[in-house]
């Protein structure tokens, strides 16, 4: 009987253990480790649309957008450097036009596979830092984790202050989204500043109070990438007094771009330009792309209007820029140093925006332009000769991503 009883007992432990080894790794690969790689280039593009009040007397809506186009350093796979493109004051269905820029900021930032950003505080730009951050742990659905962050908030000015958070995220799992598998997490966090009379910040903001609740969808098809949706509610109160209220959302998208992507685009322009027979397209390779220089450009004297023999070279360079379909182009207009800067430099904003309007005319969707003028701050030749000249007169299209 006591024998029976211990070969009963060896078997429960038996069975028990191939029990448990059956259903252990089932629980284990119901549980996900998240990291973030956003390959050799990703852009980021942050569209604002909130409703502002000041004082309690609602004032309309402000629709804002930043793009940033940010390049992985060779020595270091966390080193990111790029810039991000700031369009202001847009309209409500201006999606679909191309963007003037009104600004442009330059960043360099450590970036870890958790998302935690590492940055000098003299950069103006990403606006959001450590945000999202992962679990360094694997989390299975309803699995929570704390992480700190920081967001940048600016006054009228362009001066900025820094607020620090403790952001409490949600793990869902993995959900379809408009027909997409997407890692789904939940995060809350709120900003809470009150200016120190002794701090020699000079922004002219004196305190905030605001919340942010956002739903975060990590894509997980070949095309990858990052949708957010935050909800905003915030009060800023300023130096004179005056507090503003701002509700409504912010939209973010994160796209990372290949290695393998970038070097096949940049072989079909590359090869698109041997066929082309035209010594004023120049072709370069810089930091930010890809850049296609249009030299001696034919427009009427102080005018964006463009003469009948450049077209031609316009259907040329549209040739080329749809071998980079789905790509953004930045449009810079530049003058010779002729007049006041304030002339060069609308004459190369609406110069700029002429070619953009001749390459949409050639079948290029508008939403892939941003455009803006140097004047004639960037010259390439002397402004002293007449070919000098001639040579500063010039467009350049970068093709950003």
């Amino acid at each position: 009987m006591k024998l029976f009883s211990t070969i009963h007992k060896s078997l429960f432990l038996y069975i028990s253990i191939f029990l448990f080894s059956i259903i252990l790794p089932v629980n284990l690969f119901s549980e996900n480790i998240i990291t973030l790689d956003l390959g050799e280039k990703y852009r980021i593009t942050e569209r604002q649309n909130l409703r502002v009040r000041i004082n309690g007397s609602y004032k309309g809506y402000l629709f804002r957008e930043y793009r940033g186009f940010l390049r992985r350093q060779a020595e270091n796979i966390n080193h990111y450097k790029g810039e991000f493109y700031i369009l202001q004051d847009m309209k409500r269905d201006s999606q679909l036009i191309a963007k003037a820029v009104d600004d442009v900021y330059i960043t360099d930032f450590l970036l870890n596979n958790a998302g935690y950003v590492y940055i000098e505080n003299k950069y103006e730009v990403p606006l959001h830092r450590s945000f999202p951050a992962f679990s360094f742990d694997a989390v299975a659905p309803g699995d929570s984790w704390v992480a700190s962050g920081s967001d940048l908030i600016y006054d009228s000015d362009g001066n900025f202050v820094t607020i620090p958070f403790l952001c409490r995220y949600i793990y869902r799992g993995e959900e379809i989204y408009q027909g997409r598998l997407a890692t789904v997490i939940d995060a809350q966090y709120a900003l809470r500043y009150k200016k120190d009379p002794y701090d020699n910040n000079r922004s002219d903001i004196n305190s905030i109070n605001g919340s942010h609740k956002a739903v975060i969808m990590l894509y997980k098809d070949d095309k990858g990438g990052i949708f957010i949706r935050t909800d905003v509610n915030q009060n800023i109160g300023y130096r004179n007094g005056n507090l503003e209220s701002t509700k409504g959302f912010i939209l973010t998208w994160y796209d990372g771009v290949s290695a393998l992507s970038i070097e096949s685009t940049r072989e079909k322009i590359i090869n698109s330009l041997e066929n082309i027979e035209n010594e004023d397209i120049v072709l370069e390779e810089r930091d930010n792309g890809l850049v296609l220089q249009m030299q001696n450009i034919h427009f009427l004297p102080d005018s964006p209007v463009m003469l009948p023999e450049e077209r031609l070279r316009m259907d040329a360079i549209a040739s080329l820029l749809k071998e980079a379909s789905g790509s953004t182009f930045l449009v810079v207009g530049h003058t010779a140093n002729v007049g006041t800067s304030e002339s060069q430099y609308e004459l190369s904003v609406d110069r700029a925006k002429t070619i953009v309007d001749e390459l949409v005319l050639r079948g290029i969707p508008s939403k892939q332009f941003l455009y803006r003028g140097d004047g004639g701050d960037a010259p390439i030749a002397s402004n002293l000769t007449t070919e000098g000249r001639a040579r500063n007169r010039r467009v350049e299209i970068t093709i950003l991503d």
